[in-house]
């Protein structure tokens, strides 16, 4: 037997009842809270203010100083156009202090490592550029940065140094030239110090990931083929 219509409307009236009760307490309960802390309240308002006054100061202020950095940034490089090279050293590294955390301190160090290794000092130019290098994974200028620096260590007599970093890069980068350019930079000067097998080993590996008509082929198997006659 189904249970009266009327029982079951009382209970779902009961129900709606018990439910607007519970609502009405905890407004009240919510409103002597309020009350009772109504410093805590203030307080944390202006916490809220406060906050977001400082994010868009900091906004501003990180606006400001990327346009500064610009600005400068153009100035050297003028300056290394026009053969002032020590002057220009001098405020490469002093703009690399100053904006320290600015997307363009990578490209500061990138300029800085290759005046100084034009000027004769590849121990300088490692340590310029060591920190761009350490971005190769995720900006394209540690990439530029990288055979910089490999041709660096190259400049100043650490061929095994060198010839990692060729090899690093062709594993990171992802541009095709520049892994062939790694590639036939470690390849030469594993010949240089006389491992010609090696070098086969990293021209074949080239050669083998082209196409038969790429029009590059014919350099790529006459390094191979040089490479094979010294050893």
């Amino acid at each position: 037997m189904n249970p009266p219509r009327q029982a079951s409307s009382r209970r779902k009236a009961e129900d709606k009842k018990e439910a607007e009760d519970i609502f009405v307490e905890k407004v009240l309960e919510t409103t002597k809270w309020a009350k009772a802390n109504s410093q805590i309240l203030v307080f944390a308002g202006v916490v809220a203010v406060v906050l977001i006054a400082g994010g868009m100061y900091y906004r501003a202020w990180k606006t400001t100083q990327i346009d500064r950095a610009v600005a400068q940034l153009e100035q050297v490089q003028q300056a290394v156009s026009f053969g002032e090279r020590e002057a220009a050293k001098a405020s490469l590294n002093q703009f690399i202090a100053a904006f320290e955390g600015t997307p363009y301190v990578l490209e500061a160090r990138l300029l800085l490592g290759q005046v100084l290794l034009e000027d004769g000092s590849p121990g300088e130019a490692i340590d310029a550029l060591a920190p761009a290098v350490r971005e190769m994974d995720s900006e394209p200028i540690g990439i530029q940065a990288a055979f910089l620096m490999a041709a660096a260590y190259e400049e100043d007599g650490r061929l095994d140094e060198a010839e990692r970093m060729f090899l690093r890069i062709s594993n990171t980068a992802e541009l095709t030239f520049q892994i062939r350019e790694a590639i036939s930079g470690a390849a030469r000067l594993r010949a240089a110090q006389g491992n010609y097998a090696g070098a086969v080993e990293l021209y074949q590996e080239v050669l083998d990931g082209m196409e038969a008509e790429d029009q590059e082929r014919n350099y790529w198997d006459m390094r191979l083929a040089e490479a094979q006659a010294k050893g």
